[in-house]
């Protein structure tokens, strides 16, 4: 990156929130400047993005200028809220895809007159200021929260230093704080459950109206076209339920508080649990993924299975995040309240309903390589990111990754301290360095694909499009497999590959369909990648565990720009991804006829990625489980 000057051109605080607004003035156009500000309590750290609300050229010079802004809720920065330390803040800038560093700030002249206390020298007066100068609002700028303050806080800049620092001007939490904001939730539980009771009371009249409505002796709420009786009776009953919910919530988010009542029963049966004691041997697998241990948990647990000291418990559901099994949600409290160890490989939404009790250790054993698409924290401010008070991820005590190099990228997108996140690689990556499994593998293949034998296999497997997994889709109109092998030979032969949240499929001709095989619902994809001699895909993180097997890649991010803004990745996409890019459909045929995928980008990446390429993380981390049974 070219020479910059880090500007802050305002700080505002007031109570426990801080507002930064700032600008980074540099002398090319930067592609996406990444700014993060680092939060320091002792030797506890936490990441977190500063949002960028616009850029623009400057008219009296060559220099691009970049606006940030952000409002942080310093409450919701570190989960301790009892230390009255200072907090310090510093910035860091993501240079390219290899590094990052640390960046020095000026200010703006009001800065200076802002904090006087502070004995600013004019040498760091940043001159031109670029307060307000915003191209596009940033509603997330300015987030707040309902939640009673904890502290208040007073604001100290100091660019000598290159350091901001945040001390306690007041505790509240010392005082009664928690107290009112405990009695307004229970307020607001005992409220949610005098209108559920009232509903239920309800029932016999809403049954009634119900069947005049399908009598057609009183007009319907809905569904006027629909003649069967029953289907009238019972669209009648849910008209009637939700009528009168909507009116006791005053269409505040009923369903949203009906959940919370029903949290607090839960969080009560927790509470109660952990008045016994932890059981010290027993270490828990859970997943929200599937319904069978696999994964990363299942290559731990095979490591570990066969010691007779330690009491085994699972809770695999993937139905269970969605609210479906109340059996299963009964059964997570119980084992989250008397595990010495807790297993998760995923986001896991129940985990935030109540506090970790001490004594359990929290292992996080997330199922991603690398760090291409940004996720939890990192997306603070985007659209579907996570609100600063959500307590998401940040009651893990251990989470693995695969190099050193990420420790950072999943500490921020975690909200913990870089401490927390473990290099030890990743257990399902250990089958890469197995050579039987692989053989047993192709050979596999083979056996129910004989006419693919010979043939140079070409996987295409992209991400989906949409929020998650009810609105997933990909556009099967960018790419045309039929089209596609008729461009590129039949010397090979091509599996689809689509993301399971991914419901449509391709038409294949049936003159292709030898050698266009279509295996979205089959197969494992890491298991397709030991036949593969191609991956075709746009952000999928599948890219990692190829460059494990130095498959080539080219990559097809048709919506590139969209998906930036939409998602956005924790280093510049195009100088980042191990291979070509292609942006058009007749791009990647010709990619693929010419051979031509820039191979030599796969080494560095898998490097960089990769602190661990001896087949053993599994151990590592199983290592480390026994380690904490200990202690």
């Amino acid at each position: 990156m070219s020479a910059c000057k880090f500007i802050v051109n305002d700080l505002n605080i007031k109570k426990n929130q801080l507002k930064i607004d700032a600008a980074l003035v540099t002398e090319t156009d930067y592609p996406v400047p990444k700014i993060r500000v680092i939060f320091r309590r002792g030797e506890d750290i936490r990441r977190l993005p500063l949002i960028k609300s616009g850029s623009f050229k400057r008219m009296r010079s060559s220099d691009y200028v970049s606006i940030y802004s952000y409002n942080y809720l310093l409450d919701y920065i570190f989960t301790d809220e009892v230390s009255d330390d200072d907090i310090t803040l510093s910035f860091e800038i993501e240079e390219e895809y290899e590094q990052s560093r640390s960046l020095d700030f000026y200010v703006s002249k009001g800065i200076i007159s802002k904090f006087p206390e502070a004995n600013i020298d004019e040498k760091y007066a940043g001159g031109e200021d670029f307060s307000g100068a915003t191209v596009y609002s940033n509603p997330a700028a300015i987030e707040e929260t309902e939640d009673v303050p904890l502290k208040s806080y007073i604001c100290i800049p100091c660019p000598q230093s290159g350091e901001i620092i945040l001390r306690v001007k007041e505790n509240y939490a010392l005082k009664t704080s928690r107290c009112k904001v405990a009695a307004v939730r229970f307020i607001t539980e005992f409220m949610c459950a005098v209108n559920v009771f009232i509903c239920a009371l309800l029932v016999p009249y809403f049954v009634f109206d119900a069947f005049l409505a399908a009598l057609d002796i009183i007009p319907r709420h809905r569904a006027p076209e629909e003649t069967k009786f029953i289907r009238i009776f019972i669209s009648q009953i849910k008209a009637n339920i939700a009528s009168y919910l909507r009116f006791a919530f005053k269409n505040q988010n009923t369903a949203e508080k009906l959940i919370r009542v029903e949290e607090g029963r839960y969080a009560r049966y927790y509470k109660r649990l952990c008045k016994k004691p932890v059981v010290e041997n027993r270490v828990s697998f859970i997943s929200g993924r599937r319904d069978e241990i696999g994964g990363n948990e299942k290559y731990v647990y095979d490591l570990l299975k066969d010691r007779d000291d330690i009491d085994f418990q699972f809770l695999m559901n993937s139905e269970l995040d969605r609210g479906t099994k109340n059996k299963a949600k009964k059964k997570f409290y119980e084992l989250y309240a008397t595990s010495k160890v807790v297993i998760v490989d995923d986001y896991y939404n129940l985990l935030n309903s109540v506090e970790k009790r001490e004594g359990v250790t929290l292992f996080q054993l997330w199922h991603a390589c690398g760090a291409f698409k940004t996720f939890g924290f990192s997306r603070l401010g985007k659209s579907g990111g996570p609100k600063q008070t959500s307590p998401s991820h940040r009651m893990y005590d251990c989470a693995t990754v695969s190099s050193d190099e990420i420790v950072k990228y999943y500490a921020e997108g975690f909200g913990v301290s870089d401490s927390h996140i473990l290099p030890t690689g990743i257990p399902r990556t250990d089958i890469f360095c197995d050579k039987e499994y692989a053989e047993n593998i192709k050979n596999g293949f083979f056996t129910r694909y004989p006419k693919l034998k010979g043939k140079k296999i070409i996987m295409f497997a992209p991400t989906f499009r949409g929020a998650g997994q009810k609105s997933a889709y990909y556009p099967l109109s960018v790419f045309d497999p039929n089209r596609f092998y008729e461009a590129i030979g039949d010397e090979y032969a091509v599996i689809i590959k689509l993301h399971p949240f991914c419901t449509e499929r391709f038409e294949i001709e049936k003159k292709y369909s030898d050698y266009i095989i279509d295996l979205s619902d089959e197969d494992e994809l890491n298991d397709l990648l030991f036949v593969t001699d191609l991956l075709i895909t746009d952000y999928s993180s599948a890219v990692f565990e190829a460059s494990l097997l130095n498959i080539p890649m080219l990559f097809y991010p048709y919506d590139l720009y969209q998906y930036i803004s939409e998602r956005d990745f924790y280093c510049e996409y195009e100088s980042f991804v191990p291979g070509r890019i292609a942006f058009t459909f007749d791009e990647v045929c010709e990619s693929v006829v010419k051979g031509d995928y820039e191979e030599e980008k796969i080494e560095p990446f898998r490097h960089k990625f990769f602190t661990h390429l001896d087949g053993k993380s599994s151990q590592r981390v199983a290592d480390i489980i026994i380690e904490k049974l200990k202690g």
